[in-house]
């Protein structure tokens, strides 16, 4: 993104599967884009763009629903383009026919449509950073399970992430699991630890296409 071409007060909104997805990806977006403006980035409870399960037939229309609440906003402050995210739910590659699906979906909307897709779950990323992961409770173990390997062949991200933080044997009170709601703060620590250049813990193809959307927006 241009500097002579931005104009001023020109939103990039952040679409996604839930309050937490949505502003945990502002955190990372906001850290490795630092030459955008501050407030420029905007999380939307709505609309719901998520089409992994919709048949094609359905695409359009839901597409124009879409459209129709982006362009409302885009009245009362201008959009210079949209992140969504939807989880692949499944292995990576899963999450390139998704990028794929979702923005030859939204291809008509008059912004660029940057889509967001983690294999498996976003919990699926923080097996690259165990160190920001394990600095957030004294009580969690570092996720250190996937060091070197390919965290896109990780089954179930999130539940496998609560199992990874728990030490082995810990039956202390003090001890709580993992819950959605820490994402944010663990994209939090990743940015503070200054962890989001490489080299990283393990390897995600998902990871490296988000950054690839984040770069060219």
């Amino acid at each position: 993104m241009a500097e002579g071409s931005r104009k001023p007060g020109e939103r990039i909104v952040i679409l996604g599967e839930d309050d937490n997805d949505r502003k945990t990806l502002k955190v990372l977006i906001a850290a490795l884009r630092p030459d955008l403006p501050a407030g420029s980035l905007r999380d939307l409870r709505e609309p719901i763009t998520l089409v992994k399960g919709v048949p094609p037939e359905r695409l359009p229309t839901k597409a124009t629903k879409v459209s129709a609440v982006l362009r409302a906003y885009n009245r009362r402050e201008p959009i210079r383009c949209v992140f969504m995210h939807e989880d692949a739910d499944d292995f990576d590659p899963a999450h390139v026919p998704l990028i794929e699906k979702i923005e030859k979906t939204y291809r008509s909307l008059p912004w660029p449509v940057h889509a967001v897709v983690p294999a498996w779950e976003m919990e699926t990323w923080w097996f690259l950073f165990p160190t920001a992961v394990a600095s957030l409770h004294r009580s969690w173990r570092a996720p250190d399970q996937y060091l070197g390997k390919d965290v896109g062949r990780v089954r179930d991200a999130k539940e496998r992430l609560r199992q990874c933080v728990r030490p082995a044997g810990n039956r202390s009170t003090a001890f709580r699991s993992y819950a959605e709601s820490d994402s944010v703060h663990i994209a939090k620590k990743v940015v503070e630890l200054g962890l989001l250049t490489p080299p990283w813990a393990a390897r995600s193809a998902s990871w490296l296409a988000f950054l690839e959307k984040v770069e060219a927006a």
